[in-house]
């Protein structure tokens, strides 16, 4: 009689084979990890890629966004003109006019003052020399030894103060540089501002005719408009009355050039957080040096600029522009670091109007609703 031969076992399945106690082995976590290796590295390639972009086509990217920000910000007055009857085109050509004298009358303003401060800068250089000689003397005095004494002298007057000198001049050579580049960007952005205010109209009968009067691309390029122009006024009565208020106490307390220093306050009061810093310390750094202002009247210029920018900074600015941005403090200053490293000093002034337009196209793209909730102050 043949001998039965046992049944074939099951093979021991992987969980099976693990060792008493191993942590059941999950296939799915070793194949998910090259995808998301995969998509980090994409992420991080596209986030680079646009940073060079931006970079390196910062002189067209620049005019086109101010161009952008103008279109925004004369939009009201020309959809006024067309409701008298007046033509589109004679509209657009009407309020770009306006914006063009606004701009050469602070140019010219500008260009009137530069030229008597230039033939005034080697007194304040004499007068800088003198206060840093009198500060190393007034040091050394201190110091015992004589061969130390000497090392500290040769080392400010070889050293730091021409190094200090050369950066003052570079420095000065920077702002030349970003006032003739902001004339040149702005030729620019009238034409593509033209453009786009001739274009405007008809992109928006087409949006409508293809989708929706409420379609998300119209809903946010109207609420960036709304929020852009709030913006703007906002923070252009505040640098007016920052304006204001510098001129009238460098006038009051003799400090030579008041006029030029309230009118470089205006645009740096766009700057966030360190705007009203940098135009504060021009007259304060003249009221020190300068020869011929008395000391009680030194000491009112640092006290009155620290009080207008601590009342205008602290209270009316967060009270008044902070409503209209509607965005994060932190956002704001990141914000205007980042614009900053990439486009410089025009960067920074376009970090806010960048970002609330961001912050509006994120509220009404799907998915994206809880980064703009996030971005909100």
């Amino acid at each position: 009689m043949p001998t039965r031969r046992p049944a074939a076992l099951p093979a021991p399945s992987a969980q099976a084979r693990q060792a008493p106690g191993a942590a059941p082995h999950d296939p799915g976590a070793l194949d998910a990890l090259p995808w998301v290796t995969r998509r980090l590295a994409t992420r991080l390639v596209s986030v680079t890629l646009v940073g060079f972009l931006l970079i390196y086509l910062k002189s067209i990217l620049i005019p086109l966004v101010l161009a952008i920000l103008l279109a925004f910000l004369l939009s009201p007055a020309i959809a006024r003109l067309t409701s008298f009857g007046v033509p589109r085109a004679l509209s657009i050509v009407t309020a770009q006019a306006l914006a063009v004298v606004v701009l050469l009358g602070a140019f010219m303003s500008f260009a009137m003052t530069v030229g008597p401060l230039s033939r005034e800068l080697p007194k304040y250089r004499d007068a800088l020399v003198h206060e840093i000689t009198d500060g190393v003397e007034w040091v050394s005095g201190r110091i015992k030894s004589e061969k130390a004494r000497e090392a500290l002298k040769a080392e400010i007057s070889e050293s730091v103060l021409p190094k200090a000198i050369d950066q003052g001049v570079k420095l000065t050579q920077q702002g030349l540089s970003v006032t003739t580049s902001a004339l040149g960007y702005y030729f620019l952005t009238l034409l593509l501002s033209t453009f786009l205010l001739l274009e405007a109209a008809h992109l928006r009968e087409k949006v409508i005719e293809a989708y929706s009067a409420e379609h998300p691309v119209l809903i946010s390029l109207r609420d960036i408009g709304a929020d852009v122009r709030a913006y703007v006024v906002a923070k252009s009565l505040i640098g007016l009355l920052t304006s204001a208020c510098v001129w009238a106490l460098l006038r009051a307390t003799g400090v030579d050039f008041a006029f030029f220093w309230a009118l470089i306050a205006f645009p740096l009061n766009f700057i966030p957080t360190v705007g009203a810093v940098i135009a504060s310390l021009p007259p304060v750094l003249v009221a020190i040096i300068d020869p011929d202002l008395p000391r009680a009247s030194m000491w009112a210029v640092v006290a009155g600029l620290v009080l207008i920018n601590a009342i205008i900074g602290s209270v009316l600015d967060p009270r008044y522009v902070g409503q209209k941005v509607k965005l994060s403090p932190l956002v704001v200053l990141l914000s205007m670091l980042l614009w900053g490293v990439l486009w410089g000093p025009i960067g920074m002034i376009l970090a806010v109007p960048i970002m609330v337009s961001v912050k509006v196209i994120f509220s009404h793209t799907r998915g994206l609703e809880p980064v703009a909730i996030l971005m909100r102050g």
